[in-house]
């Protein structure tokens, strides 16, 4: 599920098929085997259930920052969008009494449109997008405390929070992987599949280029931050089910690991690539990593130390990369 962009004139190809998505994975295996022998309940059908809720609501928080980064760009208001949606959410669906589904999808729209006000304020402004989406998670963040006065809305419909608490077919498998395949299916389709997925692939690899070649690099990067948005949404209404309660707090701590699963995963901080499937399994990998350190009955403070050490990891062997690349190809010529 890896995707890549050469530039403005080709279509996306699949990348070459070696990957670290390999190495990760394995990396994974060995981490549940360990826990596996000297963990309490690592394996146990309760902490595999909880394993996949939190899988799931992960890989989506990476793919709200995936779908920006591929273009070059950065959110650092993903945990704001999904704050001001899911109260929003949490409220019409709840005291307001508005029908669950249209709810539901109020909240991915306002999501949506939270993305589009950053996209343009960086197109207007001509700020770069950690200066916008850092103001702007702010200003989200701020308008949540002011309108909930800082209280949680716990008065949820039952089928929302079954939803997240129920087991798929499995006892150790949650409904959330649904919502989690779906996107990821939605995401492959966008950037295998269509001329928009393209645009934005190319706008991440050569933005100039891209222009040249009758790209039409706003309205695209206005468009990424708006899948950014919904998706943050998506991953907020998630996060709502399986705790049974729209929280003003959420999104407070998504900061890193938004960053984590697609720069582990493989995708290119520079944009203009994606590797779809291997953060998918960057979020299994740190969330496994999480509840092993659980199961071993370490302080959860050092779940948060881990992901970081994890990301400038990941980064310094990001960068490693494109310097070997670079030699490779000054070699070449």
């Amino acid at each position: 599920m890896s995707v890549t962009s050469a530039g403005a004139g080709r279509r996306a190809r699949t990348l070459p098929a070696f990957s670290p998505t390999a190495g990760l994975l394995l990396l994974t295996v060995a981490s549940w085997v360990v826990y596996a022998q000297v963990g309490d309940g690592f394996l146990s059908s309760f902490n595999l259930f909880t394993l996949s809720q939190l899988v799931a609501e992960t890989a989506v928080i990476g793919a709200a920052q995936l779908v920006v980064v591929a273009t070059g760009r950065l959110n650092l208001a993903v945990g704001a969008v999904g704050a001001i949606t899911v109260m929003s959410t949490g409220w019409l669906a709840g005291p307001a009494g508005v029908p669950l589904v249209p709810a539901l999808l109020i909240g991915v729209v306002e999501g949506a449109v939270c993305g589009v006000l950053m996209g343009v304020l960086e197109r207007v402004t001509g700020l770069g997008s950690f200066i916008v989406t850092l103001a702007m998670s702010s200003i989200y963040t701020g308008i949540v405390l002011i309108a909930s006065g800082g209280a949680a809305v716990s008065a949820l419909p039952e089928p929302l929070t079954d939803f997240g608490a129920n087991p798929l077919v499995l006892e150790s498998l949650s409904w959330l992987v649904v919502p989690m395949a779906i996107v990821y299916g939605g995401l492959w389709l966008l950037y295998r599949r269509t001329r928009a997925g393209w645009q934005m692939l190319a706008v991440g690899a050569n933005e100039r280029a891209a222009s040249l070649g009758g790209v039409p690099t706003g309205g695209v990067v206005v468009a990424t931050f708006a899948l950014s948005g919904a998706l943050s949404a998506v991953a907020a209404i998630m996060e709502m089910s399986r705790v049974a309660s729209a929280l003003p707090s959420l999104g407070s701590d998504w900061l890193l690991v938004a960053f984590v699963v697609p720069v582990l995963g493989g995708t290119a901080l520079r944009g203009g690539a994606v590797a779809l499937g291997g953060a998918l399994v960057a979020a299994l990998f740190v969330v496994s990593i999480n509840s092993g350190l659980v199961s071993l009955g370490v302080n959860a403070y050092w779940q948060e130390f881990a992901q970081a050490v994890v990301l400038l990891l990941a980064i310094l062997a990001d960068r490693a990369t494109r310097r070997s690349g670079g030699l490779r190809r000054s070699h070449a010529a």
